[in-house]
């Protein structure tokens, strides 16, 4: 190789003038006055290639454009003039290819684009510096404003000492003021004594009340029988100063409780079919709240209005048989159920128990009793039953020729209610008084008695007389038949009346037409405690056999009845 060869290019050195030659091609394409990141990306490009070059002459004019000779350049010049200066050298080589004509178009176009560019420059500053002109009067002027209002402050205002000192004189001459008109309105009250005297009455009455009803709850609580304070249990006479304004109670279970509380519903059946006929209604009235299945929203309604209806009157076996049996139909729904597909199923349950449990059952028992009652039969009941009366006037109406005997007392009406009916139906009836139960019983041949309850061990739990009639019929000899539903029959024990049982009014143990009674003034003699169970509880002993829908069972066969009836009606 000779010295004036040119040496070969490298690789780095061919890269960077293909670089070049793209970048001279943006410009011409004027894509770097709209792309400001384009012209960024070709500088970058540009210095890359001037450190890149090394620093020797070339052939090529792209290189002889791009390298700069030291030598030439001063020391101060800057960057910009350096960029303008090569942005000058692209334009004219591009000038050269294209022709003069193509050329001075472009120069033109770019001259005016960049004189453009320079007025808008100048607007934007103009109105830059007229929005700081404006800012800057806008401040002074609420300077000004400021400085005046805190002149008149200055003038009129005060320390906050002595503004303090102002409202405490304020308040202090309030209650100056205050004071004195109270004095100018008590004169006159001092001048007049019928004001005076007028107070003090007042306060006495209420003085006077209060003590009254102090000493009346300590007499009530020192009369209680000590045997049976567990038995007292006081229930509202009247239970609708009980319900809150917003309940949510049915008001078919508002008059049941009213119904229950006034004993205007009594015995253990009737009290099961209102009970019975007021959750239907309760049922087909209720409406599900959004988001809740329907047995634990409807299971939530019922709690409540069976804790309204226990406290008007205490349940009997007859009444939780049923909310158990209907408890065990509402669990057995499925989670998924229609509303309208519950209500459906649940009034049907409902029905069928009044009508298999409490109806086709009492006609049952009033055909197996009929088949015990013969021609000249003298049969003796206690008190008032509807099963019994169902009893005696079918038998009578089949054209058994017999005589009855009602026996009561004096604290209860019923039997002379149960005397009643059976007078209208045709029936020859005789009322005999409790104390002549052992005169009458020799001719007595057969004893029917109803039930509210029918234990586990087999005992009877009636209403209170039951068991004296029981003993004397069993002292005669004579046959004691009790009529029982199945539904009655409750798994529990009671050894005696005291350890269940309900305390009834103890007014009723008095004489009303009697005015010289010694029992009218009870309540103000603390050494007299009159007391008036509701039930008494007969043992299996003194019963002959419990006739039922099922058959005529002896009372031992009750643990057999329960566990039928819990697997078929979940009682």
């Amino acid at each position: 190789m000779s010295s004036n060869e040119i040496p070969p290019k490298s690789r780095d050195e061919i890269k960077a003038a293909r670089q070049a030659k793209k970048a001279a091609k943006l410009k011409v394409n004027n894509k770097t006055t709209e792309n400001p990141q384009l012209t960024k990306e070709i500088e970058n490009l540009n210095e890359n290639n001037i450190n890149s070059k090394p620093k020797v002459e070339s052939t090529d004019e792209v290189d002889k454009s791009v390298v700069i000779n030291p030598n030439a350049v001063d020391i101060s010049t800057s960057r910009e003039q350096i960029k303008a200066d090569r942005a000058a050298k692209k334009s004219a080589k591009q000038l050269k290819k294209k022709g003069a004509a193509d050329g001075e178009s472009n120069v033109q176009s770019s001259v005016k684009k960049e004189l453009k560019e320079d007025d808008s420059v100048k607007q934007n500053e103009d109105m830059t510096v007229k929005d700081v002109v404006e800012t800057l009067k806008n401040i002074v002027s609420v300077a000004k404003e400021v400085n005046e209002i805190t002149t008149k402050q200055e003038e009129t205002g005060k320390s906050k000492a002595e503004l303090r000192a102002e409202r405490r004189a304020k308040q202090e001459a309030q209650r100056a003021a205050k004071q004195a008109a109270e004095k100018k309105v008590v004169k006159p009250k001092l001048e007049a004594p019928t004001v005076n005297v007028d107070v003090p009455k007042k306060e006495e009455k209420v003085i006077k009340s209060k003590t009254l009803e102090k000493s009346k709850t300590k007499l009530q609580l020192a009369q209680r029988f000590n045997w049976f304070q567990h038995l007292y249990t006081e229930f509202d006479k009247n239970p609708l100063k009980k319900i809150p304004i917003n309940s949510n109670l049915h008001p078919a279970i508002v008059k049941l409780g009213v119904q229950l509380s006034s004993r205007v519903v009594k015995g253990s059946n009737a009290r099961c079919i209102a009970l019975l006929d007021a959750l239907n209604k309760m049922v087909r009235d209720y409406v599900l709240p959004a988001k809740t299945e329907f047995s634990r929203g409807l299971e939530s309604h019922l709690a409540s209005s069976l804790e309204f209806l226990w406290t008007t009157r205490e349940p009997c076996a007859s009444q939780i048989n049923a909310v158990k049996f209907f408890r065990h139909h509402l669990a057995q729904l499925p989670n998924n159920v229609d509303e309208f597909d519950a209500k459906k199923t649940l009034q049907e349950e409902i029905d069928r128990y009044i009508r298999e449990q409490i109806e086709m059952a009492g006609e049952a028992i009033s055909i197996a009793v009929r088949n015990k009652i013969s021609n000249g039969d003298t049969i003796l009941t206690y008190g008032c039953s509807s099963l019994i009366e169902q009893i005696l006037c079918e038998a009578w109406e089949a054209g058994l020729q017999f005589r009855t005997l009602v026996v009561g007392s004096r604290v209860s009406p019923d039997a002379a209610e149960m005397l009643r009916r059976l007078c209208a139906r045709g029936l020859p009836c005789t009322y005999v008084d409790f104390t002549a139960v052992n005169y009458v019983m020799k001719t007595v041949s057969k004893v029917v008695l109803g039930a509210g309850a029918l234990l586990a061990n087999g005992a009877v739990v009636s209403a209170a007389g039951t068991a004296g009639v029981a003993l004397a019929a069993r002292a005669r000899n004579r046959p004691v038949l009790v009529a029982c539903h199945t539904h009655k029959f409750i798994d529990s024990l009671y050894t005696d009346a005291f350890m269940h049982n309900q305390i009834g009014d103890p007014d009723d143990l008095l004489e009303k037409s009697d005015d010289n009674s010694p029992l009218k003034d009870w309540r103000s003699n603390l050494n007299l405690t009159p007391l008036n169970l509701t039930y008494d509880v007969t043992p299996p002993c003194l019963i002959t056999a419990v006739v039922t829908e099922l058959a005529i069972l002896p009372c031992t066969s009750a643990p057999v009845v329960l566990r039928f009836k819990l697997s078929e009606y979940g009682v």
